[in-house]
């Protein structure tokens, strides 16, 4: 207790010098420990003993919320914590930042009562935006005072042209045009962030908003890095792919496509050739498709070319391998589509425990390396936070989506999809925040061989649709053959399918999945297949991804259906040997008719799932009026229950439930007893429950009243002769049939419950009436 009242407690930071991460940690130090003590205590703490020497370390007085450096401690290396943090507490208001620096460079003084400006220095020519350099600033200084002090931090910024930007908050940007106001009044507080320009363009006389600083600043507080995992094979014939490299030059990887942006511009098959090459082809096909649509109007084809701003310096190679690259193109347009959703989950599937599952690919043939150009003269681009890079950048210029919506995600709503084309054929995913710069990533070794990622950075105002068009490059493959996954934090994956939409609702760092297959239509739906398999120990299987569209009938729905079964899953059916019906969790459920419409009488959401039923015989089920039940024996002198037979009734008749369980079983229609299952599909329950748990044979006369409730298809009945007498067991066969079913009902995921005898329920009686309860009960 003595040293508990003796320790200071508090929040410590450190951002790692190495992997750039803030780490937090609470240190608890002894008051009487000195300063220089506490931060060997911190160094060891953050794990830095192997990252740098402790002498390039320092407390420094810290506000995390504001992220603000109040103050330094240089000459106080002996001072005690108690009396530098102004006594022992287990709160502080503020906090302590274990600060690093490199071995060559000296730590800056902090004093109290300055404030910390974080300083971006923007390059409009090359439209880049710097990392942030630390400037400390007092508040009663002027705006040319602070211009002067950060001319003398950054040597290449003259003061008499300076511009600077103050961002007070998110995407408020407010040009300070007063020299003699003082930073107080023109709103800077503990923590600020400003960028600054000094070129001596003609963008200065123009107003703010209209100036090329504003756009650029305004591109860099929307700007979003996000990790793309792309497909792992192409969906075209090896033999193809094979040609198509060979006219491309190397095999298809972004790393060695990325490495000759570098290259001389003379070389032998430079990427700006490629490039030129992949968007021809693309520009031709959007070309195609508009006049297609709209009947040769050559003015609105035009206007909506996806690549119309593509220019290359060696227009003259883009002739060498033009036959093989039509061939592959017209591979890749007139393949079956349905193909390339075949083998892939939309989402990951929490519910039946199986992970997602996607089209191995090695998709990046040289042609298909990047979006659009690199500069011509290999120029360095710059990325949107700052950071130089050789990389693939892609600038379109398209026309303004209306009625763009914040959030794009099919996990937030159900009603469908929009169409990526309209009826005539012309592009919907046209936007006017056309920022988009994508360079290859290598993720962490557990990402899996073979994966390739991108790490782009895009503004987050494009929408869906535009921003597939920009991946078109890096897939191979046209935008409406490719489907975009967001993945969340807990691995689970939804297809977004709302074209129209941005990707507002995105952050920094957030991840996406690029998939091979057919992009919804308007109307369409995906839907995840599973086929039931009532007499087996995991009734649920998962076969296919299918479309199906508002307005299809169940019997064309299953016509499209039995090629994709046959190519993908090796079940050969006919269409009058299997029926589709309801998936509720594990739950079967209505049976669906084959004149039944989709939106009319079944209704459809996003991500919907139905079971797929393999049938004996033919389809008993003609009418909504029946009613399909699935019934199990038991057989209390073998202690074992029957595979499970389905039962059709033609009503909701409890006496016609026991007539058709007679029939299939020969029990007398007297013997008869039944009772409903509990819990979910298979209703799963041990067989030394199952005789005396269980409230069996209801006294009632119609199945959809309580306690039976059976209303829809796939309720399950077990059924018995009550002449049967249940078979007596020793202890030790008692104990080695509890074992098995323990061991069986834990795989199927379900709990034992065994009880030797059955609970009754417990009555209480009222003080007030007792004599009254009694002759009620």
């Amino acid at each position: 207790r003595e040293i508990e009242r003796n320790t200071c407690k508090i929040k410590l930071f450190c951002l790692h010098p190495v992997k750039q991460v803030m780490m937090e940690n609470k240190l608890e130090v002894h008051k009487d420990k000195t300063l220089k003590e506490a931060v060997e205590m911190a160094y060891k703490m953050m794990d830095l003993e192997e990252v740098i020497p402790m002498d390039c370390c320092r407390l420094v007085k810290y506000d995390e919320f504001h992220d603000y450096l109040e103050r330094s401690y240089e000459g106080e290396e002996d001072t005690p914590m108690g009396l530098l943090l102004g006594g022992v507490k287990s709160t502080y208001m503020f906090d302590l930042l274990l600060e690093t620096r490199k071995p060559d460079q000296v730590f800056q003084s902090y004093k109290p009562g300055e404030v910390m400006v974080k300083v971006h220095v923007v390059d409009l020519k090359a439209e880049s935006v710097a990392a942030p350099i630390t400037v400390r600033a007092y508040l009663n200084q002027t705006v040319t005072e602070f211009k002067q002090l950060i001319s003398k931090t950054v040597v290449h910024l003259p003061a008499e042209t300076m511009r600077i930007v103050l961002e007070r908050c998110y995407n408020d940007l407010r040009l300070l045009t007063a020299p003699s106001k003082t930073l107080k009044a023109e709103g800077f507080f503990r923590s600020n962030k400003v960028f600054v320009e000094s070129s001596e363009t003609l963008d200065y006389q123009m107003a703010f908003t209209d100036s090329h600083l504003w756009k650029l600043l305004d591109r860099h507080a929307n700007t979003i890095r996000l990790f793309v995992l792309l497909p792992e094979q192409s969906p075209g014939s090896y033999s193809k792919r094979t040609a198509y490299q060979k006219a491309g030059g190397d095999s298809g990887n972004v790393d060695d496509d990325c490495e000759r942006v570098k290259g001389p511009v003379g070389s032998l098959k430079s990427v700006e050739a490629i490039l030129e090459e992949s968007t021809e082809k693309l520009k031709s096909l959007s070309l195609q498709q508009q006049q297609d649509g709209e009947n040769g109007d050559s003015s609105k084809s035009t206007e909506t070319s996806d690549f119309e701003n593509i220019e290359s310096p060696l227009n003259e190679r883009d002739s060498s391998a033009s036959v093989e690259n039509r061939d592959l193109e017209q591979h890749i347009q007139t393949s079956d589509p349905e193909n390339f959703q075949s083998e892939e989950r939309s989402d990951s599937d929490v519910n039946n425990d199986r992970s997602t599952s996607s089209v191995d690919s090695d998709i990046l043939s040289s042609s298909h390396s990047s979006d659009t150009l690199c500069n011509a003269d290999n120029a360095q681009i710059p990325l949107a936070n700052g950071l130089d890079s050789h990389s693939i950048t892609s600038s379109r210029r398209t026309k303004a989506n209306e009625g763009k919506k914040e959030t794009w995600d099919t996990a937030e709503e159900d009603s469908g999809t929009d169409s990526e084309y309209d009826e005539s054929g012309k592009s919907r995913g046209e936007t006017q925040y056309m920022y988009f710069k994508a360079e290859p990533y290598a993720a962490d070794a557990g990402s899996g061989e073979g994966h390739k990622w991108l790490m782009v950075h895009v503004d987050k105002r494009i929408t869906l649709a535009a921003f597939k068009q920009h991946l078109e490059p890096f897939v191979g493959v046209l935008s409406s053959h490719f489907k975009v996954f967001r993945v969340y934090a807990s691995n689970q994956e939804f297809e977004s399918v709302r074209l129209n939409e941005t990707l507002s609702s995105f952050s920094d760092d957030n991840k996406i999945t690029i998939r091979l297959g057919r992009a919804l239509k308007k109307g369409e739906y995906r839907v995840k297949v599973y086929q039931l398999l009532v007499n087996e120990q995991e009734p649920c299987k998962f076969l296919l991804d299918a479309v199906f569209a508002k307005g299809m009938t169940v019997r064309q729905s299953k016509e499209e259906l039995i090629p994709q079964l046959r190519e993908q899953c090796g079940l050969e059916l006919s269409i009058d040997r299997f029926r589709l019906r309801k998936k509720t969790w594990k739950n079967p459920g209505t049976v669906f008719l084959d004149y039944h419409i989709y939106e009319e009488d079944i209704n459809i959401s996003s991500n919907w799932e139905v079971f797929l039923e393999v049938l004996d015989g033919v389809e008993k089920m003609k009418s909504m009026s029946q009613l399909a039940v699935l019934s199990r024996r038991w057989r209390p002198s073998e202690m074992k229950l029957d595979p499970f037979q389905e039962v059709v009734l033609e009503s909701s008749s409890v006496d016609e439930l026991r007539e058709k369980l007679s029939e299939i079983s020969g029990i007398p229609l007297e013997d008869i007893e039944f009772v409903k299952g509990r819990g979910t599909f298979p209703c799963d329950i041990s067989v030394l429950d199952i005789h005396q748990d269980l409230d069996w044979n209801p006294k009632v006369s119609t199945l959809n009243v309580w306690p039976l409730y059976i209303c829809d298809d796939g309720a399950v009945i077990f059924y018995r002769d009550k002449t049967e007498e249940l078979m007596e067991l020793t202890d030790e066969q008692r104990n080695e049939l509890m074992k098995k079913e323990s061991s069986r009902l834990q795989k199927t995921g379900h709990r034992v419950t065994y009880s030797p005898r059955k609970e009754k329920a417990l009555k209480i009686y009222l003080d007030g009436a007792p004599n009254k309860d009694l002759a009620q009960d």
